[in-house]
C-alpha cells in the first residue's frame, strides 16, 4: 500500500470529470457532487476491471481528485452555475418516514464554495441556509431567517446533523477527509463499476472532536474519478457508516446524480438524498456564495429546472 500525502498537489490528469463527483457528498455535496461534459469519455456505465495501481498512478489520480475538488474559489466562472432542487428522505428502522426539501447551489464544478438552502415546514417554519468551504480545514456557515442572523459554526458542529434526525452532517457533504494522510489499499469493483479504494486516516483535529472516526474509505471510479462508496469505521473493521451511489440521471448532455443513499449501521437507518430537478449553465451573483449574502435568496427561473423523473 502506498501513502499519499495531503499535502502533495499533482496537476490533474484528465480534461473532463464528470459533475456527479463534487455532488457525491454534495458536494456529494461539495464533494459527490460534480457534473462535466462527458465529451471524450466513454458512454455511462463502463464495463471491465480496474488494473491495479502504481505508487505513482495511485498518487496521481487521488491528486487529481483533490485538484478538482479543491479549485481555486476566486476564479469566476460564468454561465457555469448550477442549482439542484433536492430532497431528503429519512427512512429509520423503526417508526415513519420524514423529509425535507431545499436547493443545492455553486458556481462551477470542481469549486471549492457550494450553498445549501433548506425550505422551511410546518414543523420548522424558519428556513437556513449554509455555506459549505471545501478543504484540508473545512468552515460552514449558518444563516437562519429566526435570529436573522449569520454564524460560523465550531468544529465540533461539523459532526452535527445538518437535519435533526436525519444521518448527514455537515462534515459528510464537505468530504474533507480527502485532503487527509492517505493509503491506497486495492482495485476492484465497487457498484458493478471498476474503482481504486483509498484509506484516509483521521488527523488530531478530528481525533480530539471524534476518537470513535478513525479511518474512512473511499472507492474512486476508474474511468470518471468519481466517489462510487465511502465508508467511514470506528475502532472495528466494520463500517460505521456507508455512502453509496444508487442512481445517475442525464440531463442537458451531464450526467448527474439522481440518488444517494447514507446508512447509519446503529441505528439501521438510511437517508436518501435524490435530485429532483436540475438547472444549469447558469449565472449567479457572486456575492451570494458568501457568508454576508447568505441572509438573500438566489433567483433561478422555474423554467430554468428540468425534472430527473
Amino acid at each position: 500500500m502506498s501513502v499519499i500525502q495531503c499535502q502533495k498537489q499533482i496537476p490533474a490528469s484528465r480534461e473532463f470529470f464528470p459533475f456527479f463527483a463534487r455532488f457525491f457528498f454534495f458536494c456529494i455535496l461539495a464533494s459527490f457532487i460534480s457534473l462535466s461534459s462527458l465529451s471524450g469519455k466513454k458512454s455511462f456505465p463502463a464495463r471491465g476491471f480496474a488494473k491495479i495501481l502504481t505508487e505513482n498512478e495511485a498518487a496521481i489520480r487521488l491528486g487529481s481528485y483533490r485538484s478538482f475538488i479543491g479549485r481555486d474559489l476566486n476564479n469566476t466562472n460564468f454561465h457555469q452555475a448550477y442549482a439542484f432542487r433536492f430532497r431528503l428522505r429519512h427512512m429509520p428502522r423503526r417508526g415513519d418516514e420524514f423529509s425535507r426539501t431545499g436547493t443545492l447551489y455553486g458556481f462551477a464544478l470542481g469549486h471549492g464554495l457550494s450553498r445549501i438552502d433548506l425550505d422551511s415546514t410546518e414543523t420548522e417554519p424558519h428556513s437556513r441556509n449554509f455555506l459549505l468551504q471545501n478543504g484540508l480545514t473545512p468552515r460552514v456557515w449558518v444563516y437562519s431567517s429566526h435570529s436573522r442572523k449569520t454564524r460560523l459554526l465550531e468544529k465540533e458542529e461539523l459532526f452535527n446533523p445538518l437535519i435533526f434526525g436525519m444521518n448527514q452532517s455537515p462534515f459528510d457533504l464537505l468530504m474533507p477527509f480527502v485532503f487527509w494522510n492517505a493509503k491506497y489499499v486495492k482495485s476492484g469493483k465497487v457498484a458493478g463499476r471498476p474503482s481504486h479504494l483509498y484509506s484516509f486516516t483521521s488527523p488530531q483535529w478530528v481525533e480530539s472532536i471524534r476518537p470513535d472516526l478513525t479511518t474512512v474509505v473511499m472507492a474512486l471510479d476508474d474511468n470518471y474519478e468519481a466517489p462510487l462508496r465511502i465508508e467511514t469505521f470506528g475502532q472495528s473493521n466494520v463500517a460505521e457508516r456507508t455512502f453509496i451511489l444508487n442512481s445517475l440521471k442525464k440531463v442537458s448532455d451531464h450526467w448527474i446524480v439522481k440518488s444517494l443513499d447514507y446508512k447509519d449501521r446503529q441505528t439501521r437507518s438510511n437517508t436518501r438524498f435524490e435530485v429532483t430537478a436540475a438547472a444549469l449553465n447558469l449565472d449567479l451573483d457572486p456575492t451570494l456564495l458568501t457568508a454576508a449574502g447568505l441572509k438573500s435568496q438566489p433567483v433561478v427561473p422555474n423554467e430554468a429546472f428540468v425534472s430527473t423523473k
